[in-house]
């Protein structure tokens, strides 16, 4: 088995940083008669594997039933039959095909083959014969589900197994999707093996979390990102959704303690992550496509489920209040763990984990698989468009969202949810209360909102390094959040 990193070569890296490239595949649809043939660049497929079923729509003939749908991966192979389900049925990641004869669609949830970088597929009648179904766009989610529901839980290590196998079990018992953060300077074998048990036994997923989970700056980033998930392929067999023929995938990389800068993004870049995940709550959706970097921009999460000796919440009210409000915006709901400090003593975890699973029209699936379907949904621009409507819901309360990146140097992004037309007020800053510049003071519609602070005052002069606020004031709303500017 080929155990490097795919694509990765000194002269891949010269040409990112020299000459750009681009990552974010083209995809070329053909409705050819009553075949449909979906084909990506090669490179791509080379890079991610793309071996997580991506869901299609197409449309069906009114007042007819029985269907049935048929793949292929070359056009001279013979038609294969793919599953079908109803929404009735629970189901997540695996190629099948959904008819849904009141609103004459069908969704067909189909993977790239290692063999080929074009799919073929059709639907019959009853009688076998062919019928036209026009191509209609990729769901925005995996078989066009109302919401999504993915969780990732830090630091996998010799001296957390035995958590993160409990975790592992009891995530699994819900059939919930895990994504396991793993600081990979692994001593122990047992470790691995355990690792590697987790993985078999299925609704795991590894993703990287460096190699030592040092404080920034680290003195080696190329071992810490790159080396990490080396380390990763290196001493399991990964299979499933990462990995396509001989080749094998790490998605997403988790930041050490949420920090995060400049070098780190671009190395996690250069590694073909696409995405990294930072530690800060309240974030609910898709992160944008950096055609800079060839990634999406980091993340944070939802909530994190926590304990009444350290971090995250333990109130069972917010916790499946902010699940709700989630599901309820269309969004995406990610619920932060740390295994080595997880209460299964107390009913709050439980209770919360039978609230957010099972539901049939909710999309469980692992972090990095969830941006690996929206990397290829992404590429699709035909296909965005028909979302931005949904993407644009005017928020329901009044939210200040913690400053991307953070630490930063010299430009980070304040975000800000508005529910109605109002008069805002954002200022930054120092820690002794002194104000350092009024970034906005004016009316502005309701939605979601954001502005950049070059870490200058309100004359124009660049500040000093250190412990910066920024605040929002709406009517008799306010709010108030930290930054740290590093230099």
């Amino acid at each position: 088995m080929n155990k490097n990193l795919p694509g990765i070569t000194l002269a891949i890296i010269f040409s990112l940083f020299c000459h750009g490239y681009a990552t974010s595949p083209n995809l070329s649809v053909v409705n050819d008669r009553d075949i449909v043939m979906i084909s990506v660049e090669n490179q791509a497929h080379i890079d991610y594997g793309l071996s997580y079923p991506i869901t299609y729509e197409l449309t069906i003939p009114e007042n007819i039933g029985n269907l049935k749908a048929y793949k292929k991966f070359k056009s001279q192979h013979n038609w294969e039959l793919i599953e079908a389900k109803t929404d009735q049925d629970f189901f997540n990641g695996i190629e099948a095909i959904r008819f849904d004869y009141d609103q004459n669609i069908a969704f067909l949830s189909i993977a790239f083959s290692n063999i080929s970088d074009s799919i073929f597929f059709k639907i019959t009648d009853s009688y076998e014969n062919d019928i036209n179904t026009p191509y209609i766009g990729m769901s925005q989610y995996y078989d066009n589900r109302k919401a999504v529901v993915t969780i990732t839980a830090d630091d996998w290590a010799d001296w957390s197994n035995e958590k993160f196998i409990q975790t592992c079990e009891n995530m699994r018992s819900f059939n919930l999707w895990l994504s396991c953060a793993v600081i990979t300077n692994i001593q122990n074998p047992n470790t691995w093996s355990s690792i590697q048990e987790q993985l078999d036994i299925g609704y795991v997923e590894v993703i990287a979390h460096s190699r030592t989970h040092p404080y920034i700056p680290y003195i080696d980033t190329e071992g810490e990102v790159l080396g990490s998930k080396q380390d990763l392929i290196n001493n399991l067999d990964l299979s499933g959704y990462n990995s396509s023929g001989d080749n094998e995938y790490i998605y997403a990389w988790v930041a050490p303690y949420g920090e995060y800068d400049n070098t780190i993004d671009t190395m996690t870049s250069v590694g073909k992550y696409l995405i990294s995940r930072l530690f800060y709550w309240d974030d609910n959706y898709f992160s944008n496509w950096n055609n800079e970097l060839n990634k999406f921009d980091p993340v944070g999460a939802s909530i994190e489920v926590g304990s009444s000796y350290y971090w995250g919440s333990t109130d069972i009210n917010e916790l499946n209040g902010t699940y709700d409000s989630v599901i309820e915006s269309n969004g995406i709901y990610h619920l932060m763990t740390h295994p080595n400090i997880l209460e299964w003593n107390e009913d709050f975890t439980w209770d919360h984990l039978e609230y957010i699973s099972n539901k049939k029209n909710i999309w469980y699936v692992g972090f990095g698989h969830l941006y690996l379907y929206h990397f290829l949904h992404n590429a699709y621009s035909e296909n965005n468009l028909k979302h931005i409507k949904e993407k644009n819901i005017i928020p329901k309360t009044i939210k200040l969202i913690q400053n991307y990146p953070n630490p930063f140097n010299p430009i980070t992004t304040l975000e800000y949810d508005l529910p109605e037309d109002s008069f805002v007020g954002i200022t930054v800053y120092d820690v002794l209360g002194n104000v350092v510049n009024n970034l906005i003071n004016k009316n502005q519609s309701s939605g979601s909102k954001s502005i950049q602070w070059d870490a200058t005052n309100n004359q124009g002069e660049p500040v000093s390094a250190g412990v910066y606020l920024y605040k929002i004031q709406t009517g008799d709303f306010s709010q108030t959040k930290k930054m740290i500017l590093l230099k």
